[in-house]
C-alpha cells in the first residue's frame, strides 16, 4: 500500500508538470500541491525525513505560487 502511494505521487507530479508545458499553471501548481501532500506522508511512513522536508518546502514555494497566481488576476 505504501509504495502505491509513491507511485500515486508521482504521477500527480508528473501530470502537474503535464498542465505546466501547456501553460496550466494554476492546475499545475495544484496536483504538484497534492503529490507532494503524499510525499511527505509517504516520506513520515518509510522515515526518510530528507525527502519529507524538501517536499514540505516545494509545498510552500507551490502555495505561495499560487498566492501570486491570484494577487496578479486580482490586480488587472
Amino acid at each position: 500500500m505504501v509504495e502505491l502511494l509513491g507511485w500515486l505521487c508521482t504521477l500527480l507530479v508528473i501530470i502537474g508538470f503535464y498542465f505546466n508545458s501547456k501553460q496550466k499553471l494554476k492546475l499545475a501548481i495544484i496536483l504538484w500541491v497534492i503529490g507532494d501532500i503524499g510525499w511527505v506522508v509517504y516520506d513520515v511512513l518509510i522515515n526518510n525525513f530528507s525527502h519529507g522536508v524538501l517536499s514540505g518546502l516545494i509545498i510552500g514555494i507551490n502555495i505561495y505560487g499560487l498566492y501570486n497566481l491570484n494577487k496578479e488576476k486580482n490586480d488587472k
